[in-house]
């Protein structure tokens, strides 16, 4: 078998130009600018750090834009990425379908990757892969993503395509120290140990009572290869002002008790469901979501 060749021309006997089949033709599927953005994000090497370390296998001489990833259970991983010059693919498994032992893609197809790159790229010298210029700069608050305000303990210079840029400042850290992450975010500030959050899941006055998840129309996709155990629907109300317990009804009857935080976590049953929320003693529900599981 010869080596692997791009059809980009070809004629017939009579010398015509044949028409390319269209799997082969150049097109676009994302408009230039935001290609451009992805870009950025993906040769960012501070990005990288936290879940790669500073020396990773994705560290080459030049900026490369670049990704990884890995299968369930290790079976297979693999790590793709370019520079203006050159692009790059790799694949790494077993043949059979064998799970590897603790193999992922920065340490399975991540070293294969970065050494095929550095040869491919061996006399060349790398173009930059973006015009930041192109860009929109914002200093935000990392955890809330708003424009950094006078009370956050620290900012980030973050970059936007024109008009994407946040326009609200961070409300999440107070001028006493205090931290209001929302309702939306409570379970997972709590889970984090952030004991300084001052807001509680009930809503402020004039707040409706209603589902934050699932939000109505949302769907669940059960996947066949893992334990029903392990898979289920997460809950997560904004409670009426003062209330300390709340229901919920589900469509198959059951009824849930909901205290504070006013999140739980419901089976995968597949189907169109239907979740009330109910005060006690209420004659009607105060919000009702439809979501699918599928």
């Amino acid at each position: 078998m010869g080596p692997l060749r791009e059809v980009r021309v070809a004629f017939g006997p009579d010398g015509k130009p044949l028409r390319i089949p269209q799997e082969l033709e150049e097109h676009r599927f994302l408009a230039a600018r935001p290609v451009e953005l992805l870009t950025d994000v993906l040769a960012d090497e501070a990005a990288r750090a936290p879940a790669f370390g500073l020396d990773n296998a994705l560290r080459l001489p030049f900026r490369v834009a670049a990704k990884t990833g890995t299968s369930r259970a290790h079976v297979d991983n693999w790590a793709a990425g370019f520079t203006r010059e050159r692009t790059v693919a790799v694949w790494v498994g077993n043949f059979d379908g064998t799970p590897m032992r603790g193999v992922s893609g920065i340490t399975g197809a991540g070293p294969v990757f970065a050494r095929v790159m550095a040869l491919a790229m061996r006399g060349l010298r790398a173009a930059p892969l973006v015009d930041r210029s192109h860009f929109e700069a914002a200093e935000i608050c990392p955890l809330s993503g708003e424009r950094a305000g006078p009370n956050c303990p620290g900012a980030m210079k973050e970059v936007y395509l024109p008009g994407t840029a946040p326009r609200h400042t961070c409300t999440m850290h107070r001028g006493d120290g205090s931290l209001d992450v929302g309702p939306a975010y409570l379970a997972w500030a709590q889970a984090e140990g952030l004991a300084s959050t001052s807001v509680s899941a009930e809503g402020g006055p004039g707040a409706q009572p209603g589902f934050i998840l699932p939000a109505n129309g949302d769907e669940f996709l059960v996947e066949p290869e893992l334990p029903e155990s392990a898979q289920a629907v997460p809950v997560r109300v904004m409670a009426p002002q003062g209330a300390k317990l709340l229901e919920l009804r589900t469509d198959d009857g059951r009824r849930i008790e909901l205290r504070p935080p006013f999140v739980t976590r419901l089976p995968a049953v597949a189907g169109e469901r239907r979740l009330e929320l109910w005060a006690p003693g209420g004659s009607e529900p105060l919000a009702v979501t439809r979501f699918r599981v599928r």
